[in-house]
């Protein structure tokens, strides 16, 4: 017994050194910026959870500086918010590859696709990808855009006095997965036997799971995953599979193995799954990985563009000064309507200059995507004030910092002010300052089809409401959920502009 307890104490040492030797390189760059050096000395740092990683993140930047390692659990971490090296590490071709650690999550889940892929497999699939997701192409979803809102009136008509808001959150969840189901795949939401509500539920559940498995350590090791695959998300693997099932009859529509179905669109040719499918029948795509990549584009755009919506109508409220402003340069467009029921071309959005001031400072302020990751390899990256990130520890880049950074954005950097983003103030800012869709080689696919979405929803709903409320924007509880979440939903109230004239 003895022995075995003297094998055991110097199997630990053993593993515990060898721990330190692979990260002398991340010792010596802890060492150059800040860094917690009990974390540092041991290797291990907290175990963090979706409702504790946003908080950790935001008092180590305040205590240690714009560039540090910390660790998670035994993991190394280069964390900064310093938009030059934002712009060393995602303009850099030995970090074009997606962080292992941070993704494995959403691997798992939905597969590898357009987000996770290696860098290699990644660039030919992003430039089959592309093609549907040019400005040209995106316009064309604007009727689909339109249509879709009567029913989000239909909704928020019934809001009024709401000491809890989340129903708007939900209402918005049901919007985008309406658009998203009618611009991806194809399919009439309001053809369809499945209820739109229900996939949203549905696509919530999902993204909860991923949510689960990449932000617990426990589920980095693979037999914890699977285990809990077959117990605590058994739900959310039959929706995924009822998911993949959507999604493949959607391809065999388009290769013409289905016939004259009603559920889907007229002009199908706008499609996203239609540019796909002639990928897959020219042999340049495998089905499995048009899937994954599809489902990986429903959770972004789902997910993104709903929970922008919900936060841009919270800043409205929460700022009543500059709401009334968006609503006098919507009304100069649009003067004699006030049901939001007008339609919109894309030169319309492109006069409503304070709109998207006021939507990007709400991106500025709530990042939906707080955090991405990175990982060097082929060797090691030299930023351009010298420091050395070595191959192999994980880059995240805090996104939700940057934002908020006093040296970038002044003494009153967590202050909402949509005079931020004035074209004389944005010139003097650096150009990785503000990276609400990441930026560099590996940006947003989807960046142009949300701001059209977001821009032409919000135009319609400043003019048809007003929103007040009672809470500020220094009560929101955030949590990080992959997508930023609220752990409290404000009061607000709603009314409908007619009724105030």
């Amino acid at each position: 017994m003895h022995l075995l307890f003297v094998v055991a104490i110097c199997s630990v040492i053993f593993l515990w050194l060898n721990h330190r030797w692979n990260d002398r390189k991340v010792i010596q760059l802890a060492a150059k910026v800040g860094a917690h050096k009990l974390q540092v000395l041991m290797g291990f740092g907290p175990i963090v959870t979706p409702a504790t990683l946003m908080k950790t993140y935001i008092n180590d930047c305040q205590k240690l500086g714009h560039n540090f390692v910390s660790y998670v659990g035994p993991y190394s971490h280069f964390v900064t918010s310093d938009p030059e090296s934002i712009k060393d590490i995602l303009t850099s071709k030995t970090t074009r590859h997606k962080s292992k650690l941070a993704y494995k999550g959403l691997r798992h889940a939905l597969g590898q696709g357009i987000v996770t892929m290696p860098d290699k497999e990644w660039q030919s699939h992003r430039k089959l990808m592309d093609v549907a997701f040019k400005i040209s192409k995106i316009v064309e979803f604007l009727p689909i855009f339109h249509k879709k809102m009567p029913r989000l009136f239909e909704e928020l008509d019934k809001c009024h006095v709401m000491e809890n808001s989340y129903d708007v959150l939900v209402h918005c969840r049901e919007f985008t997965m309406s658009i998203t189901g009618e611009t991806m795949l194809g399919r009439d939401s309001d053809k369809t036997t499945v209820n739109v509500k229900h996939y949203a539920q549905l696509i919530t559940s999902i993204l909860e799971y991923v949510s689960e498995i990449m932000f617990k350590t426990t589920y980095q090791f693979k037999y914890f995953v699977k285990l809990a695959d077959i117990t605590l998300f058994r739900k959310q693997r039959k929706i995924l599979h009822f998911l993949d099932s959507i999604i493949n009859e959607a391809y065999k529509y388009y290769s013409n193995e289905i016939q004259n179905d009603i559920e889907y669109l007229d002009h199908q040719d706008i499609a996203v799954a239609k540019y796909l499918n002639k990928a897959i029948e020219s042999n340049i795509l495998e089905r499995e990985l048009a899937i994954s990549s599809m489902k990986h584009l429903f959770g972004a755009s789902f997910e993104t563009t709903s929970t922008t919506l919900y936060l841009t109508i919270l800043m409205l409220a929460m700022h009543p000064e500059y709401q009334e402003k968006t609503y006098a340069e919507i009304s100069q467009l649009f003067p004699d309507n006030d049901g939001g029921e007008f339609k919109m071309t894309y030169e319309h959005i492109t006069q409503l200059t304070y709109l998207d001031m006021f939507i990007k400072e709400t991106m500025r302020l709530f990042p939906t995507i707080p955090m991405i990751g990175r990982i060097a390899i082929g060797g090691d990256i030299r930023l351009s004030n010298g420091l050395v990130i070595p191959e192999g520890p994980e880059i995240m880049i805090n996104i939700y910092n940057l934002h908020r950074n006093k040296n970038i954005w002044g003494p009153e950097a967590d202050t909402f002010n949509p005079d931020n983003f004035l074209p004389s103030n944005v010139e003097k800012r650096h150009a990785y300052a503000f990276i609400p869709f990441a930026k560099g080689m590996r940006n947003c696919i989807g960046m142009r089809y949300a701001e059209l979405s977001l821009r032409v929803a919000m135009a319609k709903i400043i003019k048809r409401y007003k929103f007040s409320t009672t809470a500020n924007p220094e009560d929101l509880v955030l949590h990080n959920r992959i997508a930023l979440h609220l752990a409290n939903h404000p009061p607000l109230t709603i009314v409908k502009r007619k009724q105030l004239s």
